[in-house]
This record gives structure tokens, C-alpha cells and sequence, in this order.
């Protein structure tokens, strides 16, 4: 019987099963479809979303990684496997630097350590490129008219499309987020490719609440990208806090954001992950 070694973290609830390629070198295993399923599975086996198998590109500190979904295909990128991810390799050792490269399917990501934080560069902010409107400069607002009443939005992307909205003097816990962010999603004429719509309460010049409806998987709890957007456009409107971390509250989570105001200058994050538990994943002879 062969034991596999392995970390189940997760962070905001996407779970992660990381496995180092070493151990599969060592044991002479290869993964394989049979092998994902069984390993993932919800019912029956460790219960996780992905399989995230962490490789080391060269002896500097460059770093690979493969990652595979339950059925055995490849996800071109997931923000929140980064977390777990940075802190495996702290947790083991792996890295003695306090910055590190990481290449993913889409770009190279650079990740450093301060204070057990982990501070990521998001790259640069955008306009939406695939948007029915004339949108000349980032920090443009648009009206929108919904069915049951009107909005004020401003488009950010963030390598995938966003339609900030803050909103005034109402409640973001008692917000019908399912009755407008189902309709602005699916504003086909506006959002050919449909967008994800985050609706905002701002608490203070360091602070803000957001909810999220995200195109094709409704209100969704966490998520890097948009809480990027949001932070851009708060920044954009109201010009306080430039290069400063402000907290973004999540349904069930915290992220903290900085930009500098410039479009040349990306936006930075940072965070942490959770460590479930660590056992060994038996394989027969």
C-alpha cells in the first residue's frame, strides 16, 4: 500500500486537496482521471473541488504548479487557490525568499510574504472592452434602467467584466440582490457577454461591504476580482484612500485592496488561507 501525503486547505470555502509532484515522483504515481474523481468525490472520498499538484520550475524561486477539476480537465486559473497555494509552500518550507514567481495557464504571478500576509499584484485595471456604451475613460459612470427601477454604474474589469453599483441610503443585508443583479446580468444589449454586478455600501474611507452577483452562478460569497472592481471604483469616485488598504467585507469573508489611482499602476491584495487538516491518500500496489 502506497501513502500518498497531502494538505486539504480551503479558503472561502473552495476547497483544495495539494499534493507535491515530489511525493508522486517518489511513489511512482500518475494521476489520472479514475484517480481525480475518486479523490474529489463529495460522497465517498476526501471532498474537495479541485486537486491543485504543486512543481517546482527551477531551484530559484520560480514555481509551477497543475491543476485539475473533479473530472480530470484543466481550470486556466482560480484566484482563490493562489491562497492556499502561497501557504503550503510557507508551511513547507519550500520557499526561503520572501517573494515568489508563480506561472499560471494566463500570466506570471508575483506573490510576497509580510507579516504573514501574502500581497499579490492583480495587474492593472481596465475598461470593458465588450461594452455597448462609449466608455473613453475608466472612471465613466453609465445610468442603467432596470425593470423595476433606475441604477448609476461604473464598468471596471479586471481581465473579466464588472458593473460596480453603490448604493445610498438602504440596507445591503435586506437588498433584493437576486431581483436586480439577475436583471443587469442579463442586459444583453448593454453586456453582450454578460457582467458580474457588485452592489456597494460604503462604511467609511477604509471600509467597505459589498454582495456579489456573479454572471452564470448567481450570488456568489468571495471573490478576488471583484473585489478589485469594487475598490477601483470606489477609489475612481470618490478619491480617498489612494495606495492605502481598505477592507472589503464579504458575505462571509474579508479581503483588504490598495491602488495608487494611476491605470499604469495594478491593484494589490492580500490575504490568507486556512488549513483544514493533513493525513495520506492510500493507493493499492
Amino acid at each position: 500500500m502506497k501513502k500518498i501525503p497531502f494538505v486539504k486547505m480551503h479558503w472561502t470555502w473552495n476547497d483544495f486537496i495539494i499534493i507535491n509532484q515530489d511525493d508522486l515522483d517518489r511513489l511512482n504515481i500518475a494521476l489520472n482521471s479514475d484517480f481525480v474523481k475518486k479523490i474529489c468525490d463529495r460522497n465517498y472520498w476526501i471532498w474537495s473541488d479541485w486537486i491543485l499538484v504543486i512543481t517546482v520550475w527551477d531551484k530559484s524561486n520560480w514555481y509551477n504548479y497543475v491543476m485539475y477539476n473533479p473530472d480530470f480537465s484543466r481550470p486556466e486559473m482560480c484566484w482563490n487557490w493562489i491562497r492556499c497555494y502561497m501557504k503550503y509552500l510557507v508551511n513547507n518550507s519550500l520557499i526561503e525568499w520572501d517573494s515568489v514567481n508563480v506561472w499560471t495557464d494566463i500570466w506570471t504571478l508575483n506573490l510576497k510574504i509580510k507579516n504573514d500576509d501574502v500581497i499579490v499584484d492583480m495587474w492593472k485595471p481596465s475598461k470593458i472592452n465588450d461594452f455597448n456604451f462609449s466608455n473613453k475613460n475608466l472612471w465613466e459612470k453609465f445610468a442603467l434602467k432596470s425593470k423595476w427601477r433606475d441604477f448609476v454604474f461604473m464598468p471596471v474589469s479586471m481581465w473579466n467584466p464588472h458593473a460596480v453599483i453603490f448604493l445610498q441610503d438602504e440596507s445591503l443585508e435586506t437588498f433584493d440582490l437576486h431581483l436586480y443583479g439577475y436583471d443587469i446580468e442579463n442586459k444583453l444589449d448593454i453586456f453582450p457577454n454578460r457582467v458580474n454586478v457588485e452592489f456597494i455600501k460604503v462604511l467609511s474611507d477604509k471600509e467597505i461591504d459589498m454582495r456579489v452577483w456573479e454572471r452564470w452562478a448567481w450570488e456568489t460569497l468571495a471573490c478576488w476580482t471583484w473585489a478589485c472592481a469594487s475598490v477601483v471604483a470606489w477609489i475612481l469616485s470618490w478619491r480617498l484612500s489612494i495606495n492605502s488598504f481598505i477592507k472589503v467585507n464579504l458575505k462571509w469573508w474579508n479581503l483588504w485592496v490598495k491602488w495608487s489611482w494611476e491605470e499604469k499602476d495594478s491593484v494589490i491584495m492580500k490575504w490568507w488561507a486556512e488549513t483544514t487538516f493533513e493525513w495520506n491518500y492510500f493507493v493499492k500496489e
